[in-house]
């Protein structure tokens, strides 16, 4: 701790020497602050006395490039260490915003620098108006013409990390279970098709069911102050990745494809919230899906011909976060999703787009969990849509296309260069930009490779969940290959049997087909 009242000290002696021609008045604060500093001990002191705060921000106010920079520097320090009181937030964002207005590019990033520094303190915004005021310094930084594109994208980097840390501060605040979503959890065989994993569907499910058994994850409708504010935060993002203008947050606009990025991000690492808080989920079924449907049957242009593939991939990936983690809860949007996504495939639509589909449809094919809750869900419900015989039935169609394709023979060739190529380890990315022939053609493959990995999918998911009933004790093992099938008595079981009545013709004749080629 004497190290840092020493540099902060240190501060003070350069503030005094570099104001002291111009600037008397700060010249004197600073060496009256000098003199305080001494007879403090610690940052809670400092916390408690107003005068060297105020020479700081007094450096600032006179908006010098050298000055702003110490002064700056320094409140970065007192905020980092405690030394100040919350009740100065407000006047410390005041100046922050007039800095962040003045063109100099070194102390626009320093500004930046400041927030997130605020917001992973003590001093992190409580109230609406601070959190909006701080939140729309980056929001303005972002947007300003003027601003540099280090400038921009810093600003970016800053508001996606305070979005987070509202949110991990909700969580907290709430009373939920800490720990992000989006990783980890229960591995498929699946995995020696496509490398891929389940999401943490076990975790999900626990959660679902505290929340049914009125455990201490019960849904509830209060929200604490912090939950308020994150709320605020998640409707102004809505509104924007719609297109609109957030009144909360000051902003006209912003570019939709960002707003949707955070939405993504949120959707996916903060499910807990959803699960939980019912403003948070009447949101998401409300306004969230609503602009994801939207989004989904707009065909025209969004953001200029370079960022429509870039939108559609996350208002995709958005979709695919619902239909992943909210399904059991919003059975309805995520039936009316699901159908969209199937019939999407065969439309007359660019084929970039009904690849970037196919790559959604073939992520819920190599999930085991998750294709055993969209089979639970809608297949075996008699109200529903049978989903996961129509995706079959999407994927086996677009196999079949091979047949019809005036490039069949340089298709499959390259298909099958695909799959060799993923078991080097090579991906193949899409470029949506180009329109050669090649491209052409290796899109063509692409998207009948993702069709196959997709049925293999499902394969090896029902593989899986077989195992999983035969280590359950609802299925035995036949110990040869002309022993009667078992009978099938556990819910596992009967949802394997169900499957494959289901969709196992369709699987081998789109498989044959390959074959016979």
């Amino acid at each position: 701790m004497a190290a840092f009242m020493t540099v902060l000290e240190s501060d003070l002696r350069s503030l005094s020497a570099e104001a002291r021609r111009r600037y008397p008045a700060i010249k004197d604060a600073a060496e009256h602050a000098i003199l305080k500093l001494r007879s403090m001990a610690s940052p809670s002191e400092i916390a408690h006395n107003e005068d060297i705060l105020r020479i700081f921000v007094m450096a600032c106010e006179v908006r010098n490039a050298k000055l702003s920079v110490i002064g700056l520097s320094c409140l970065q320090k007192l905020i980092s260490h405690d030394a100040i009181a919350p009740s100065a937030l407000k006047d410390i964002l005041s100046t922050l915003k007039d800095h962040g207005e003045m063109a100099d590019e070194g102390i626009q990033l320093k500004t930046l620098q400041t927030i997130l520094i605020i917001f992973q303190s003590r001093l992190l915004p409580d109230d609406e108006e601070n959190m909006s005021h701080a939140l729309g310094i980056c929001l303005h930084l972002l947007e300003n013409n003027r601003s540099s594109d280090s400038v921009r994208n810093t600003a970016a980097a800053t508001f996606r990390q305070a979005v987070a840390l509202i949110f991990d501060h909700v969580v907290s605040a709430e009373s939920l279970p800490a720990g992000r979503f989006g990783s980890g959890g229960y591995v498929s065989r699946t995995n020696s098709v496509t490398s891929d994993v389940n999401r943490n569907i076990k975790r999900l499910e626990s959660l679902e069911l505290q929340v049914k058994s009125g455990g201490p994850s019960l849904k509830r409708h209060t929200l604490t102050k912090p939950g308020k504010l994150g709320l605020c935060l998640l409707e102004d993002l809505t509104t924007l990745a719609a297109g609109g203008s957030a009144i909360w947050l000051h902003a006209s606009s912003i570019q939709r494809s960002f707003a949707l990025d955070l939405l993504e991000f949120i959707l996916s690492n903060y499910v807990v919230l959803f699960r939980t808080l019912i403003p948070f989920e009447k949101v998401l079924r409300h306004k969230i899906c609503s602009l994801l449907m939207t989004s989904l049957r707009t065909n025209s242009e969004i953001e200029g011909e370079v960022g429509e593939p870039y939108f559609r991939r996350l208002v995709l990936r958005c979709v695919a976060h619902i239909i992943r983690l909210y399904s059991s809860s919003l059975i309805t949007e995520s039936e009316v999703f699901l159908s969209m996504l199937v019939r999407v495939i065969a439309l007359d639509l660019p084929l970039w787009h009904r690849i970037l589909v196919l790559e959604v449809l073939r992520g819920f094919c190599v999930e085991a969990r998750t294709l055993r809750i969209l089979f639970q869900n809608f297949d075996l419900h008699p109200n529903n849509t049978n989903i996961v015989e129509g995706i079959v039935k999407a994927l086996a169609w677009v196999v079949s296309t091979v047949q019809y394709l005036e490039t069949g023979e340089e298709s499959l060739a390259a298909v099958a260069g695909m799959f060799s190529s993923k078991a080097k380890g090579i991906e193949w990315s899409l470029d949506t930009e180009a329109s050669n022939a090649t491209v052409l053609v290796a899109s063509e493959a692409h998207a009948i490779t993702l069709a196959i990995e997709g049925l293999l999918g499902v394969v090896f998911a029902v593989a899986t969940l077989t195992d999983e009933a035969v280590d359950d004790g609802e299925l035995e093992s036949p110990k040869c290959d002309n022993d009667p099938p078992a009978s099938c008595t556990g819910i596992t079981a009967t949802l394997c049997v169900s499957m494959v009545d289901s969709m196992w013709l369709t699987i081998l004749d789109a498989l044959s087909l390959i074959l016979m080629k």
